[in-house]
């Protein structure tokens, strides 16, 4: 991933690096639009660009800015470009808009930039994560507005609008090249289900007591299937566990899990099985039916969906943004302070509660970020 980063950037060899890799694996369509010949939609009206990264989280964040602006605005031409392609989210998040051009965006070559430029005489730009194009921003004179970007290299003109992630972010913008700057806030928390409905407790089965949910990496795991089976608890409970990796990557397996929810025929399940969550599109309903969320790796999407969930949440690192949730980095750490919200209701709702608050705390402020960037769209 690193090479498909750095090959869109402003660096001539990782440029031309990419773009030969491009050409050998036979895609020269992106090869095409790194080099930055891209054509606009037929359709007249002025075009609004919205230049995602090259994470699931930028594509993510690219196509609900596309289909804000478009509610907003009929009257635009839209082209929405990124940097890595996810298939899986357009399926699901992307509508078939009229007026909307698709597909891989152009590095920031400055003659790539005046090129793209050119073709598209772009009304206003909307960077939707990523890194800071700097040549793109000394090349426009149409506003910008930086979502969730990262801090521009060397001096570059001020954006019209920046809204930061967290606190971090806002503060690693040099206060010059930011115009109207928005409350920090992550827009993932916009992304999660806020209400899930809790079925995955009634179709484990009532044999099950507990079900409980582990998020981390590949690596983690080895220790902390260890510490759940010297538990003992696998006699009454059930332990959902999922893998921090890309939301688009191929499924992966998770040795020791006795069942993939992908596979899984719904029938009930005997206490004490590994339920292994390869479907993403689980995770509001593990937040939901868990007694208690432990997310060892937390990747922003598991982050806001086990606070949405109204469980008590515990962290294996802190994470830039501020929430309720206690760090343990063992695995005994944390089935010790799930031994202790076992049989306590009351403690359990109390730091459920607390998640829950500050998930809508977040995801107010979200809302509120996206209907001023959408203000400032309208007043392009």
């Amino acid at each position: 991933m690193a090479d498909e980063a750095a090959g869109y950037g402003d660096r001539l060899l990782p440029v031309w690096r990419a773009i030969w890799k491009d050409y050998r694996k036979g895609d020269g369509s992106r090869a095409r639009a790194r080099r930055g010949f891209l054509t606009p939609p037929a359709d007249r009206g002025r075009l609004i660009w919205v230049k995602a990264g090259g994470t699931p989280e930028d594509v993510r964040l690219g196509i609900e800015l596309l289909g804000a602006v478009r509610d907003k605005r009929h009257d635009v031409r839209i082209v929405l470009t990124f940097e890595q392609d996810y298939p899986a989210l357009f399926e699901r998040h992307m509508q078939p808009f009229r007026k909307v051009g698709v597909g891989y965006g152009p590095c920031d070559r400055p003659r790539v930039v005046r090129r793209v430029l050119e073709r598209f005489q772009p009304h206003g730009i909307l960077l939707a994560g990523g890194q800071t194009p700097a040549n793109l921003l000394r090349s426009t004179a149409v506003p910008v507005i930086a979502v969730n970007t990262a801090p521009p290299v060397g001096t570059v003109p001020a954006v019209a609008g920046f809204w930061p992630v967290d606190a971090k972010a806002e503060q690693g913008w040099p206060p010059e090249a930011r115009g109207t700057t928005l409350p920090p806030a992550d827009p993932q928390a916009r992304f999660v289900e806020a209400q899930a409905d809790v079925v995955l407790r009634s179709l484990v089965g009532g044999r099950v007591e507990r079900l409980w949910w582990w998020h981390g990496t590949a690596g983690d795991w080895p220790a902390w299937q260890a510490a759940w089976q010297a538990s003992g608890w696998g006699g009454t409970d059930i332990l959902l566990a999922s893998l921090h990796d890309e939301p688009e990557a191929p499924r992966s397996e998770l040795p020791g899990a006795d069942l993939a929810i992908s596979g899984w025929d719904r029938s009930p399940l005997a206490p004490g099985t590994i339920l292994h969550l390869d479907d993403r599109r689980w995770l509001a309903a593990a937040a939901s039916a868990a007694h208690a969320v432990h997310l060892a790796a937390p990747d922003r999407q598991a982050l806001w969906q086990g606070l949405a969930g109204g469980a008590a949440v515990s962290l294996g690192e802190a994470p830039d943004a501020e929430v309720p949730c206690p760090v343990l980095d063992a695995p005994d750490a944390v089935l010790g302070a799930w031994n202790d919200l076992r049989d306590d209701p009351a403690a359990r709702r109390q730091q459920g509660d607390e998640a829950r608050r500050r998930f809508w705390e977040e995801r107010r402020q979200v809302d509120a970020n996206f209907d001023a960037v959408l203000q400032q769209v309208w007043d392009w």
